[in-house]
């Protein structure tokens, strides 16, 4: 899309059309590198900021969509994980991805990558654990109800879902406002996206670059932040985007 083209906001997209399985195919059939080098960065924060692992956080994963690590990384901490969701074929997927069940696990390869870590050492049954502590949720980003939770993620969300600044901005203060003072949070999103497919139906993207990400960060209620730029030199799980950008930190003791 040009710049001079008007946005495309979030109610305007093909989510009715989104194919959950194509999408879960193409970005977490396998570990990409750089999704490694964001477990790697956000289980380091997680086991720092967290502590010992008491399972007793509310926690939640905004827009969940395919992705079921950002769960997975918060269950040393979580009594309960909420996944909130909006696209049809998403929430489908999820109900039948997060049932406990025999045969091969296809997330235990991104498990593996912290199973030997503080606090990941003692979930000695990730899959029964993550489908025993799951709530799925139809939920707008934009309907969050307010300090809710006391852990929580959203990774690719906000970005993925509008070219629209504006839009962009308002989806991060609302996940930022659901949680609870204190909190920890972790957020990703793609650098500089112009925009991706889903078997053939184009979905939009804001552009983010570190600069306009430190900038919204700084009028944001959080503290101790920290913004990762992986490396994507080695394999990309696309064209169309320059990096994966991680933002740990807290929300802010006191914040109106």
């Amino acid at each position: 899309m040009a710049d001079s083209d008007p946005p495309i906001r979030n109610d305007e997209a093909r989510w009715s059309d989104f194919d959950a399985g194509e999408y879960y195919k193409a970005n977490y059939a396998s570990v990409l590198p750089e999704d490694a080098e964001i477990i790697h960065c956000a289980s380091k924060f997680l086991i720092e900021a967290c502590g010992a692992p008491v399972a007793r956080r509310n926690a939640v994963d905004v827009g969940a969509g395919t992705n079921l690590y950002p769960s997975l990384l918060m269950i040393p901490w979580a009594e309960r994980i909420v996944l909130t969701e909006y696209a049809p074929d998403n929430i489908d997927w999820l109900h039948q991805n997060l049932a406990d069940g025999p045969g091969r696990w296809r997330w235990q390869p991104f498990w593996d990558l912290v199973a030997d870590l503080p606090g990941y050492r003692a979930v000695t049954d990730p899959r029964s654990r993550l489908a025993a502590a799951h709530q799925i949720r139809r939920e707008s980003i934009f309907e969050l109800p307010e300090r809710t939770w006391d852990l929580g993620t959203m990774f690719f969300v906000a970005d993925g879902m509008t070219t629209d600044e504006a839009e962009f901005e308002s989806a991060v203060r609302r996940f930022i406002a659901a949680l609870r003072p204190g909190s920890p949070f972790m957020m990703a999103f793609m650098e500089n996206s112009g925009g991706y497919e889903v078997h053939g139906t184009p979905f939009p993207s804001v552009k983010i670059t570190p600069r306009s990400l430190d900038a919204l960060l700084a009028c944001l209620p959080v503290i101790e932040t920290s913004v990762l730029r992986t490396d994507n030199s080695v394999r990309r799980l696309r064209s169309g985007y320059d990096a994966m950008l991680l933002v740990t930190g807290f929300i802010a003791m006191e914040y109106r």
